[in-house]
């Protein structure tokens, strides 16, 4: 009963729902790249899971100051999975990702060395890299610019680098999937607003007076960056195809009017909840876009499938009573220490 508690602690605890953008990304550079679909991108697919896994392990250690206000509940799941335990998952991670990247290609090993330093960085006690307003928020972005750099690098050998007759369609892709993660950084962070001021991490929304301020922020962010990129399809190369994924930026912004709404941190947390929805889809059908067929149509279904199921059966560290109930008994568990 033991062993399965801690399980089930863990597994919340990694966030499966939050691990889909990151291959999703991946599996998009690899259409871009023209690769097909078969075992070296499946390996890549593992990778990128693995590694926002490590980080949600990683992060769910050192956070313990803020999630003690903002995820009260994420407190009782540590104590539970063991601060050992979750270590274990992340050194694990790490391990299994270098042998993947090595199986893959050579650039994916190059870029193997960039996520440990992204997984460790961002929340680590040393460089603290999410307390920085902006390079913690173009940390964040990595978790899909660098996937979809891996896959647009997936060449027909371990060692090739794919050709491409014009460069402008991945650069543009890269440079837009970085603006659109650092807008979705800022609304990540609105709902943490009370908790990261109180461990002095100098997030965008933090440096702001309100939480409402924080929010409008975050609202005309990812607006914007949902309304840009049917106009870069337009002045660009892109296909032209590629503009109906465009269609996003109404539920996009249907929820960022929820979140300028929200007073309560149940419904703040349930904006980023929808984001990751909206996120998800978007990556969906921007890798449809880029490659019509019904490989990538059931890829983007089995995202939202697997959001779906980590949502019903509640496999999420941050569902709605972790976020409110209140458990004094539950300290800070040892290992964790002040991060700031």
């Amino acid at each position: 009963m033991r062993g399965t508690t801690r399980f089930h602690a863990v597994v919340k605890n990694v966030r499966p729902r939050t691990l889909l953008v990151s291959p999703l990304s991946y599996c998009v550079g690899a259409a871009v790249a023209g690769h097909s679909l078969d075992l070296t991108v499946l390996l890549g697919v593992l990778f990128h899971v693995l590694a926002p896994l490590a980080a949600n392990a990683h992060n769910a250690v050192t956070d313990l100051v803020e999630d003690g206000e903002n995820v009260p509940g994420r407190l009782k799941l540590v104590e539970a999975a063991g601060v050992g335990l979750l270590q274990r998952v992340l050194y694990g991670g790490l391990a299994v990702m270098l042998l993947l990247a090595l199986l893959i290609s050579f650039a994916q090993s190059l870029l193997w060395v960039y996520a440990v330093f992204l997984v460790l960085g961002y929340s680590s006690k040393r460089f603290r890299l999410k307390g920085r307003p902006v390079v913690g928020m173009a940390v964040f972005s990595m978790a899909v610019t660098e996937p979809f750099i891996a896959g647009a690098l997936l060449g027909d050998s371990w060692w090739e680098l794919p050709h491409y007759d014009s460069l402008q369609q991945p650069v543009l892709l890269a440079a837009f999937l970085f603006c659109w993660y650092f807008a979705k950084g800022i609304m990540k962070n609105v709902p943490d607003y009370a908790g990261d001021k109180a461990a002095g991490l100098r997030t965008i929304p933090a440096l702001l007076p309100s939480q409402q301020a924080g929010a409008w922020v975050a609202a005309v962010a990812t607006t914007l960056v949902y309304a840009a990129f049917p106009l870069l399809v337009l002045v660009s190369d892109l296909p032209n195809r590629l503009a109906y994924v465009g269609v996003m930026v109404v539920p996009a912004v249907a929820n960022m009017v929820s979140m300028v709404r929200a007073r309560t941190p149940i419904e703040y947390n349930l904006v980023g909840q929808r984001d990751m929805y909206v996120s998800v889809v978007f990556l969906g059908l921007l890798l449809f876009g880029v490659r019509p067929s019904v490989g990538t149509a059931l890829i983007g279904a089995f995202a939202v499938a697997v959001m779906a199921w980590a949502d019903l059966s509640g496999s999420d560290s941050r569902v709605s009573h972790h976020i409110t109930r209140a458990e004094p008994e539950a300290g800070v568990p040892s290992g964790g220490g002040r991060n700031r």
